[in-house]
């Protein structure tokens, strides 16, 4: 799945920056040699499989461990599963004594790809960038806030808001995070009216269009965090740069086909 030539350049990075291992628990269906009526197969569980297991052959700090979800019911039930492919980050043990369980449903490929590095090295090495003033904003949070982003492997904007939410997980274990390529979830992209990405969704409540800056991010999810009467999405109160959620047409996969990988390095 992972060139040769790109493994030995991720290899060096780990090495270099890993510190305390990375449990990677992976949700996926169990692979049948003939395709049973009614049942959709899962176009993109494989490539995943196949992008995680290389990259957990390149640090032993990596501790990957496949679940099948029809299988593993109560890791399911347990860790929040309830679709694959799923893809769920932590340090092991956690430093802070509290599990940041930081989420990723689809295939993390394309412009995804180098937030998923970067995020394992954030998570090995315990790493917040925020500013302290943000830190200490989020310190305010009384009740877990559940942060959605989501995004596709085309998208230039997308890897940045990618990222800070992973660093709002790692901030506080008050957040729960998830990133979730939106082209392989038709049904949520219909749910939470996709057209652009990134979107955030904060408690579905609060959406945010396109990347922000980080002030703006913490804002919004403490805004959202507030008692509200109405459980709905409200509209955008901010926005940034974003991408049409559709993919370019020259490189539209059809659902059901496996796309090329589309890595890019950090």
């Amino acid at each position: 799945m992972i060139p040769l030539k790109d493994q030995e350049l991720i290899r060096q990075k780990f090495s270099q920056e890993l510190l305390a291992p990375v449990r990677i628990d992976f949700f996926t269906e169990r692979e049948l040699p003939i395709e049973l009526p009614g049942r959709k197969p899962c176009a993109y569980c494989k490539p995943a499989r196949e992008l995680l297991q290389d990259l957990a052959r390149l640090s032993d700090l990596l501790r990957l461990r496949l679940h099948i979800l029809d299988e593993a019911t109560t890791e399911a039930r347990e860790l929040g599963i309830d679709r694959i492919p799923a893809i769920v980050m932590r340090q092991t043990p956690p430093a802070t004594g509290h599990d940041r369980l930081l989420k990723f449903y689809g295939m993390p490929g394309g412009t995804e790809f180098p937030s998923l590095i970067e995020s394992l090295v954030d998570i090995s090495r315990g790493e917040v960038l925020f500013s302290e003033d943000s830190l200490k904003a989020l310190r305010k949070l009384k009740e877990a806030v559940r942060v959605k982003v989501f995004v596709t492997p085309f998208c230039p904007y997308c890897p940045g808001m990618m990222r800070a939410a992973y660093q709002l997980g790692l901030a506080t274990p008050k957040v729960k995070a998830e990133v979730i390529e939106v082209n392989e979830f038709p049904e949520l992209a219909d749910r939470y009216r996709v057209q652009a990405v990134p979107l955030t969704v904060i408690n579905e409540r609060v959406r945010i269009a396109g990347a922000v800056q980080e002030r703006a991010l913490v804002e919004q999810l403490l805004a959202a965090a507030e008692p509200a009467g109405s459980e709905s999405v409200t509209a955008e109160p901010a926005s940034g740069p974003a991408t049409p959620a559709e993919p370019p047409p020259q490189d539209a996969p059809q659902r059901g086909q496996r796309r090329e990988s589309g890595l890019y390095l950090p």
